[in-house]
């Protein structure tokens, strides 16, 4: 009776331990996590990659001051946004300016050298004005504040369209003036492109 139960009992842990490894599953493959992180935390995804239709969008950050003065670290982020959004713009009118150049320019036009540092400049510089918070997020763990900046691709275009027109007044420059129309909606598909 003692080799029975003996038996019985063995023939039942074996059969537990099958079906139990039996149960057993493959570990899943983790699958990489593209989400937006900012110093380990989940953030919102224009943190990492600013980016609004038909606008030219920047990121600016700002520590929190000694006196947690949220007023101070907003007007800082904003500061640092539109840096950033000024950087870009100027080199992307720049090198618009510059393939514009090169698509309708010749040799009699060298002021478009000088004019394109100029222009990109100045129109960073006035686009600037239309420029506003969009988002903002603050970091829990370090209470950084990310604020989304944007300004319209419209007056950025515009105010390259008229500093073109005022760069071909001259009389050695209207074969270019010629060009510059023919060319003027390859233009405006380049800076459609910049803004995305």
């Amino acid at each position: 009776m003692k080799k029975i139960v003996l038996r019985t009992l063995s023939t039942v842990a074996v059969a537990s331990l099958l079906l139990t490894g039996c149960g057993k599953q493959a570990p899943k493959k983790q699958e990489p996590d593209f989400r937006c992180r900012q110093d380990g935390v989940l953030a919102p995804k224009w943190t990492c990659n600013p980016y609004v239709e038909g606008s030219f969008a920047a990121v600016g950050i700002a520590k929190m001051n000694a006196g947690n003065d949220k007023s101070m670290q907003r007007s800082a982020a904003m500061a640092d946004g539109r840096d950033a959004l000024a950087s870009q713009i100027s080199t992307k009118v720049s090198n618009l300016f510059k393939s514009y150049k090169a698509t309708t320019g010749s040799g009699t036009a060298s002021t478009f050298d000088q004019a394109s540092s100029k222009v990109s400049k100045q129109l960073a510089s006035q686009t600037l004005n239309g420029s506003r918070a969009t988002d903002v997020w603050t970091n829990p763990k370090t209470k950084e504040l990310y604020m989304l900046v944007t300004v319209s691709n419209k007056p950025v275009k515009q105010a390259m369209d008229k500093a073109i027109k005022t760069s071909f007044k001259n009389d050695q420059a209207m074969y270019q003036k010629f060009l510059a129309a023919k060319a003027n909606g390859e233009l405006d598909k380049e800076l459609e492109k910049a803004g995305k």
